[in-house]
């Protein structure tokens, strides 16, 4: 394939600022790097946090946003042959990539959680002349990142959301150790990570799931990903009366299991409440800093286990798209990407994100020489 020798990405100039088009120098191919053209790029939520400087990471400006890509390869830097699954790597492939991890200090090594890498270079929020971020034409994947390539039979829609929400919560279910069989499990949100954990919690062997959120369209989502009960929180607006509708649909002790997939920082202490005596909570949504008041006694009394995920690594994106692939005649997983934008409707993208109008806005370049 040609490469050219500049392309067009969509910058943020500034924290709140909108995201500007400019021309941006392809970097020289490095030694097993591989310089891909972006194919589809997902808006996630934490994008809108990073967007407005309200992220747990705070890079300097500017930079090139989008850390949710699928790319097509273009050209592989010499060294490079195969992905981490060792599938040979051609030019013309698709593929999907974690942020890169050193896998040369004390928590790649000696934890072994490479998600806490103390030197992690990650995607979307690089210079712009390292053309990181997957709001362009073209991304440079740089020499030490992970890549997978996606199976042939799987759409680019069906595999978006393994970028972040899906490998995250595969992740999450890793350190939780599972479902219980037939434990009732309740999530909390109904964006990508929640509609994630709902398929996965029903395909664990959960009894029932119940999705706490809103708006309609994402509730509907989730019933057509397994969902046996929604909680629609534009019409049960009070922590209160949902308790009530969730204890009546769990025996009156509450759910076995509560998965936090909202990012709403009074939806922990609701969790809290909501879980049952000797249950557990897993929490994936709070990705930005922010204080919560709940009572720690309800964590003694009721002898809870609280678990927190965040990150993954190149396993969980493999796994991930082998369960998309093995149940994609059940499920309808395209349907997550609910509307396609152009790379100059970038900010248009955010902004119906933000406003929730839409599931997972994707930028689109598949039409584009």
């Amino acid at each position: 394939m040609a490469v050219p020798i500049t392309c067009k990405a969509a910058v943020l100039p500034e924290y709140g600022a909108p995201l500007e088009i400019r021309e941006i120098t392809i970097p020289k191919l490095e030694d097993k790097a591989i310089l891909v053209k972006v194919e589809m790029a997902g808006i996630c939520g934490s994008d809108l946090h990073i967007w407005h400087g309200k992220m747990g990471i705070k890079a300097p400006t500017p930079f090139i946003m989008g850390h949710e890509t699928i790319g097509r390869v273009v050209a592989l830097g010499r060294g490079r042959e195969h992905d981490a699954a060792s599938a040979k790597l051609s030019v013309g492939d698709r593929i999907i990539w974690a942020h890169a991890d050193c896998y040369d200090c004390y928590y790649c090594d000696i934890v072994r959680k490479p998600m806490l890498c103390e030197h992690r270079t990650g995607y979307g929020m690089a210079p712009p002349e390292k053309l990181m971020g997957g709001f362009a034409e073209y991304e440079y994947v740089v020499p030490h990142t992970k890549v997978i390539k996606i199976p042939d039979a799987l759409r680019e829609e069906e595999a978006l959301g393994v970028a972040c929400a899906f490998r995250s919560v595969v992740a999450g279910f890793e350190k939780l150790g599972g479902v219980g069989t037939a434990d009732s499990v309740v999530i909390q949100g109904a964006g990508p990570v929640g509609l994630y954990a709902c398929v996965l919690a029903k395909e664990s062997g959960a009894g029932s799931v119940t999705v706490v959120g809103a708006p309609a369209n994402r509730l509907a989502l989730a019933k057509r990903w397994g969902a046996d009960h929604v909680v629609d929180i534009d019409e049960v607006k009070n922590a209160k009366e949902r308790k009530e509708l969730i204890y009546g649909l769990t025996g009156n002790r509450g759910p076995e299991l509560v998965i936090e997939c909202s990012g709403y920082p009074p939806a922990f202490a609701e969790g809290v409440d909501l879980v049952q005596k000797g249950g557990r909570y897993l929490v994936m949504g709070m990705t930005s800093p922010c204080e919560v008041t709940f009572d720690p006694a309800a964590v003694l009394q009721k002898n809870l286990h609280i678990i927190g995920s965040g990150g993954a690594i190149i396993t969980h994106f493999y796994k991930a798209l082998r369960f998309i692939e093995s149940r994609r005649e059940k499920y309808p997983f395209a349907e997550i990407v609910s509307r396609k934008y152009a790379l100059e409707d970038i900010n248009s993208a955010l902004a119906d994100m933000q406003a929730g109008s839409e599931i997972k806005p994707a930028i689109d370049n598949r039409g584009r020489v």
